[in-house]
């Protein structure tokens, strides 16, 4: 049986690797993201116009995905399982 010091230190340790894990896939996607906005930027035939029209479409992206992650979810969630608690 573990003791509660043991319990910690693994809860600990699986934080940390999940940390670990997260800072890696977003290095790995923003490297992603640079090779694709270089590749895009020195295409024949995209040039500065095509790079405004990039550039425009990713800005209401970012809006919309901050958003959807800043905590609309959440509050749907809550106000749902409100609803189902006095079951309406």
């Amino acid at each position: 049986m573990q003791t509660k010091a043991e319990k910690k230190t693994n809860k600990a340790e699986g934080f940390m690797k999940s940390v670990l894990v997260l800072m890696i896939s977003q290095v790995f996607i923003k490297l992603l993201g640079f090779v694709y906005r270089v590749y895009l930027t020195n295409r024949e035939g995209f040039g500065d116009e095509g790079n405004a029209i990039y550039s425009g479409g990713y800005l209401i992206y970012a809006l919309l995905l901050t958003i959807s992650s800043i905590g609309v979810p959440n509050a749907i969630s809550k106000l749902v399982s409100e609803r189902v608690a006095i079951r309406r």
